[in-house]
């Protein structure tokens, strides 16, 4: 796109016939090719090149050259045919990796950890762009490394093309996400349909699910698997790594809803400002990952919330502070606060609201519910929609905490 030049006075479209049995053109850099190719590859930010060094005895493979301070926006791409886009189809991705220090040495990244973890691993999306100039654009993702300690690493996943793939006029394939400094390579690259296959005369009967199962559920949430865990219906957020953690509802709320959290427990580490817990509605297509930020992208997180609050604890000071940011129906972001002379430890409770179009924040002092500052009023997108309903850790750039909380949603139904 974008590679034509300036004058055409005209030109032939030539249209191959669709093959969507393996969506990767040249996944093996040109292994039958004299000094191998990079034919249909494209860089980001960094470069693409030959490698004399493939998986699996192989000769070539495609290698990034990922030098300072380029990080892990240097990326590899390719676009895919958009005819085999064709929504509700499931396809599967696998490739090998293999990542190197700027000496050759392998660099072994930390297999599962989020993004702004500094050792995190590359990981494979889709990036479906709509549009030239005022584009709209969806990033699913593709694959993940599931190993890091051999010199050349799986990266696999599955993925369902969605209505907006199909609709899409490029959808392309890019790895990224290898830490600054760290060079990639990748080698049989392959995109290939999953196979469904019938479904058993009898199918297995599931194990029920509890109907009074509260939504902020191991069971009926989405969360982050290293720093969320659960005890009964308490939820208990801990890092001792830096790890950022978030719980998500799988389900929307329309209308009137409200999150309330009693903490049960909370430690102490150091004498700095402590990890906070914010409460939040999101948007209900928002994944997991969006909501999911280190502290430095936490401003992010509060631009797409329709509203968060959380606290903010000093250990040495009998005081608790409150920040809440929601979406304002001039289009800016609305900030308001409170404080108390008291902590938020154990037996602590707050909660944030939407009700008849406003959000409202309010914490349990001396008996009963205080308000945080005022009501404010939500833009029309957000007065009614359903909003998922989740909480996340704010570090404050700390490395420790652990949080037990007993969250309670309630809603108009």
């Amino acid at each position: 796109p974008n590679e034509c030049g300036l004058d055409f006075e005209s030109f032939e479209i030539e249209q191959p016939a669709a093959s969507c049995d393996e969506l990767i053109l040249n996944g093996d850099a040109g292994e039958t090719i004299a000094g191998g190719s990079i034919e249909h590859w494209r860089h980001e930010a960094g470069g693409v090149q030959v490698a004399e060094d493939g998986a699996d005895g192989s000769m070539y493979s495609l290698l990034s050259i990922n030098t300072d301070p380029g990080g892990k926006y240097y990326a590899l791409s390719q676009y895919l045919d958009t005819r085999c886009m064709i929504e509700g189809s499931k396809y599967s991705f696998r490739a090998l990796v293999k990542l190197t220090n700027q000496d050759d040495t392998l660099f072994q990244c930390n297999v599962g950890a989020w993004s702004s973890d500094p050792a995190s691993c590359p990981a494979a999306i889709l990036v479906s762009m709509h549009g030239l100039t005022d584009w709209d654009a969806e990033w699913p993702r593709a694959g993940a490394m599931t190993e890091s300690d051999k010199e050349w690493n799986v990266m696999e996943g599955t993925f369902t093309v969605s209505a907006f793939d199909s609709e899409a006029g490029t959808v392309a394939l890019r790895i990224s996400g290898a830490p600054a400094g760290v060079n990639f390579q990748i080698d049989q690259v392959s995109i290939t349909p999953v196979e469904e296959t019938e479904a058993p005369t009898t199918p297995p009967t599931p194990a029920p699910i509890p109907s009074n199962l509260p939504p902020l559920h191991q069971l009926s949430a989405d969360y982050t698997q290293e720093s969320v865990s659960f005890e009964g219906d308490a939820v208990i957020f801990s890092s001792s790594t830096g790890q950022d953690a978030t719980i998500l509802t799988s389900i929307a709320f329309p209308d009137n809803v409200e999150i309330m959290v009693e903490y049960l427990g909370r430690d102490i580490f150091g004498s700095r400002y402590q990890a906070g817990l914010a409460l939040f509605f999101a948007a209900e297509n928002e994944a997991l990952e969006a909501v999911t930020t280190d502290d430095n992208g936490f401003a992010s997180f509060e631009s797409i919330s329709v509203a968060s609050i959380r606290d903010r604890m000093y250990p040495i000071i009998n005081h608790v502070w409150f920040h809440m940011k929601n979406q304002g129906v001039d289009g800016s972001i609305v900030h308001s606060s409170g404080e108390s002379d008291y902590q938020m430890m154990t037996g602590g409770k707050f909660k944030l609201s939407r009700s008849n179009g406003y959000v409202s924040a309010y914490h349990y002092y001396n008996g009963g519910w205080a308000q945080i500052d005022h009501s404010q009023e939500l833009p029309d997108l957000y007065k009614t929609a359903p909003v998922k309903v989740g909480m996340r850790i704010k570090r404050e750039w700390n490395s420790e905490y652990f949080l037990k909380v007993l969250p309670v949603i309630t809603d108009t139904a």
